[in-house]
């Protein structure tokens, strides 16, 4: 007899949903068949769609940025991304500069996330790294990371990585994630909130993209946010070339800027113009992966000042990130969010509804409707507040186990995912 059943759904299982039964074992899917069997509970889908757990590769819990720390601690941040499907984490250690400070950067990001409802895992992250790549990646490696992120630029704040560091990861067999704009031609001191996308142009993050591509070795590279329809285009079909980008990309462009409340759409890389986000919703196909570089701040704190400089950097995004690309793209986008993220970064038994894997999932109205607002479990304001959004997520589980049963949170821990990679194999080119 297996511990539970959920029965009566539309189940989505390698690019398609069909009706059938999934039987679940502790924290694992025993079976997925339309056969009968017994289950000590019972639970009817009846009218739903059952759908993998997604993943959300690209998330700043609790972010020290030294003037300002990101809103949302791993237990809020985590309760907002349950409400939106998310079963999975990946958020980013703190910046190194020498292999030597990674365990104590690892052993510290750890000790925040503990108080996650969802699973996590992690990503390095250098900065000025002045230490030996070769011996970096095997400690990295070690930890239970496949990822490396670096920045190339703020070197006003020594976060970016040298030229030379950055040539050695690329012939690493790891994933190196690349947050891509040329420094030279960013502005860190631009005042003017309303034309602030000047300040990190079109040009900085094409001129960036080029730069890594002449590069590229053996590794596999891994764009964060790519803004543009233009830089999903330069990077389109490229071997071991990886394109993630954001909801707000798709959704908002650089007119946001403007206005009284023009700071609370700001960020890095900027949004873009009308003609980049149309070209970039043309190439949805050629995204990989999504994820919601999840950084929300205080309304406070967005609009406490009317200099672009000074404002923290960064918005909201995981409880509303499923729901907002569905609405636009449909089934297309549930791989881009769970099993490409599983695969790239090697999170073994995640993001697909299939015999062996966690039983991570969620129940999807897709007749339903969800209106964007603000509430005690999220952050304080939405760069979406008031849209009326197609479906609705009624519950998710993570390993078995409801987080959130009918709306209500349960306060369960998630647990720290090792992740494993093999570069021999990579199923990620062409993209």
């Amino acid at each position: 007899m297996h511990d539970l059943l959920l029965t009566g759904g539309s189940v989505y299982r390698d690019g398609r949903f069909e009706e059938t039964n999934i039987y679940i074992d502790g924290e694992k899917i025993a079976d997925v068949t339309g056969e009968s069997k017994e289950a000590k509970t019972v639970v009817n889908c009846h009218g739903l769609r059952i759908l993998p757990g997604l993943i959300d590769p690209h998330v700043h819990m609790e972010l020290d940025l030294g003037f300002a720390t990101s809103c949302d601690d791993f237990h809020k941040g985590s309760v907002a991304a349950v409400r939106g499907g998310i079963t999975t984490l990946i958020d980013f250690l703190a910046p190194i500069e020498d292999e030597s400070e990674i365990e104590a950067a690892f052993e510290s990001r750890l000790r925040l996330a503990k108080k996650s409802v969802t699973d996590y895992a992690m990503h390095a992250t250098l900065g000025n790294f002045k230490g030996n790549v070769g011996q970096l990646v095997e400690a990295v490696k070690a930890l239970g990371m496949t990822s490396v992120k670096v920045f190339t630029t703020y070197s006003e704040s020594n976060r970016m990585v040298p030229d030379k560091v950055l040539k050695q990861l690329l012939d690493q067999g790891i994933v190196t994630m690349v947050h891509a704009e040329d420094d030279r031609l960013v502005d860190s001191d631009w005042e003017d909130i309303a034309t602030y996308e000047l300040s990190r142009p079109l040009d900085s993050e094409l001129s960036a993209l080029n730069n890594l591509l002449s590069k590229m070795g053996k590794g596999t590279l891994y764009v964060v946010h790519v803004s543009s329809g233009s830089g999903v285009e330069l990077l389109a079909g490229r071997d071991r070339v990886i394109i993630e980008s954001c909801p707000h990309y798709f959704y908002l462009t650089r007119d946001s800027f403007k206005g009284d409340c023009g700071g609370l759409y700001l960020l890095a890389p900027p949004l873009r113009n009308t003609i980049e986000s149309t070209k970039l919703n043309k190439a949805i196909d050629k995204v990989y992966t999504i994820g919601t570089d999840h950084c929300p701040f205080t309304k406070s704190e967005k609009l406490a000042t009317r200099s672009a400089k000074l404002i923290p950097k960064g918005i909201g995004g995981v409880q509303y990130s499923f729901l907002l690309m569905y609405g636009k793209f449909g089934e297309q986008v549930i791989d881009k969010m769970s099993s490409h993220v599983a695969e790239v970064f090697g999170l073994i038994g995640k993001g697909r509804l299939a015999k062996g894997y966690d039983a991570d999932l969620f129940l999807f109205d897709s007749e339903g409707e969800t209106v964007v607002e603000s509430d005690a479990d999220a952050d304080d304001y939405s760069v979406y507040e008031g849209m009326t959004l197609k479906g609705k997520i009624l519950s998710t589980m993570r390993r078995g186990e409801f987080v959130m049963e009918a709306g209500k949170i349960t306060e369960s821990g998630g647990k720290y995912i090792r992740s494993e990679r093999d570069e021999g194999t990579n199923s990620c080119k062409a993209l």
